[in-house]
């Protein structure tokens, strides 16, 4: 009964080690593990609120500011999306 804890933390280990590789956080992403790009809720909510509920308009404006820069995370094109209205509003 030792041995089979000790295995499966020796896994746990050598999976926790691999995820921290370029292909590990590929597949984390894609397994929907890894949230660091994630955008919050927060400005989510601000930029369905300022579009007035319309999830195309959303849309459009995070695919603007996504042109050139496709590696761009999610909460980056918020935040950019939002600076952007930020400043055209005034």
């Amino acid at each position: 009964m030792g041995s089979a804890w000790i295995i499966l933390i020796c896994i746990a280990c050598i999976v926790w080690i691999a995820s921290t590789t370029p292909l590990g956080r590929r597949w984390r992403r894609r397994l929907g593990f890894d949230r660091s790009g994630r955008a919050s809720r927060d400005d989510r909510e601000y930029l369905l609120r300022v579009c007035n509920g319309d999830a195309a308009q959303v849309q459009r404006l995070l695919d603007h500011e996504r042109r050139g820069q496709p590696e761009m995370t999610e909460a980056q094109a918020y935040r950019r999306a939002i600076r952007r209205y930020l400043r055209d509003r005034i």
